[in-house]
């Protein structure tokens, strides 16, 4: 085994451990989990959609950024950077950007 891959499944071990999950191609309960919102939501909505889907999970949404149909925002756990999220306001997907 390579040194470097092995290095690198140790990194994703320890990092993996202390974080909780992260979703990818989730959805907000504002809309089914078909994917389809009945209307786009609007911008406070999308806000609460984003910040509430993740208090539940004990982190928080900062930073969030409007662009268009879609909204961007950071995920901290304890004050600590762990994610950066993409969320579509017509669709209420929620998948990382990373």
């Amino acid at each position: 085994m390579r040194p470097y891959l092995f290095v690198g499944m140790i990194f994703l071990l320890v990092a993996g451990a202390s974080d909780p999950p992260m979703p990818y191609g989730d959805y907000s309960q504002w809309c089914s989990a078909y994917g389809t919102c009945k209307e786009s939501l609007g911008r406070r909505e999308a806000e609460r959609a984003i910040e509430g889907y993740f208090a539940v999970r004990r982190l928080q949404a900062t930073n969030i950024q409007h662009r268009g149909r879609f909204v961007e925002a950071e995920i901290y756990n304890n004050g600590r950077l762990v994610d950066k999220i993409l969320f579509d306001r017509k669709t209420g997907r929620i998948r990382s950007t990373y």
